[in-house]
C-alpha cells in the first residue's frame, strides 16, 4: 500500500509544471549565447555578419577563430542594450581550416578580460562591440 501511494504521489508531482515541457531561455541566456558562439560563427562569413548588428562586424573575422570566449561575470542589461564581461582566451588553434591549420604551433595561452556590448535588433540580441586583445 505504501508503494502504491508513493507511486501515485510521484505521478502527480511529475504532472505538475508549466505544461510546455521546456523552459524558455532568459534574456541573459540569449545574450551569453551570442558571446560564447562567436568563435564558431567566425568560421563562416555570413554567420559572422549575422552575429553583429548591421554594419558592426569587424573586418578581421579570421582573428576571432584564434580565441575562445567565456562570459566572466554578470551581464548588465538595460532595455535593448547589454554589457557583458568576457574572458578572451588566446592560444587556441582553429580547426575550421584545412589540416595545415591544425598543425600550426599555438602561442602561449593568454587570458584577457574585455567588455563586449550587445544590442537587441527586433527580437534577437546581436553583438555591437566585441573587441579582441591588442
Amino acid at each position: 500500500m505504501k508503494n502504491w501511494i508513493l507511486g501515485l504521489l510521484v505521478l502527480v508531482l511529475a504532472g505538475c509544471g508549466s505544461g510546455d515541457g521546456a523552459s524558455q531561455p532568459t534574456v541573459e541566456d540569449e545574450v551569453y549565447a551570442n558571446v560564447v558562439g562567436l568563435g564558431d560563427a567566425s568560421g563562416d562569413a555570413a554567420m559572422f555578419q549575422a552575429a553583429f548588428v548591421s554594419g558592426a562586424a569587424p573586418e578581421n573575422r579570421e582573428d576571432y577563430s584564434r580565441y575562445a570566449f567565456v562570459v566572466d561575470g554578470t551581464a548588465e542589461i538595460s532595455g535593448d542594450e547589454a554589457t557583458v564581461p568576457v574572458k578572451v582566451i588566446g592560444g587556441i588553434v582553429s580547426s575550421q581550416g584545412d589540416d595545415s591549420a591544425a598543425k600550426k604551433k599555438t602561442g602561449e595561452k593568454s587570458e584577457t578580460k574585455m567588455t563586449w556590448k550587445l544590442q537587441r535588433e527586433g527580437k534577437e540580441w546581436k553583438l555591437k562591440e566585441a573587441p579582441l586583445p591588442g
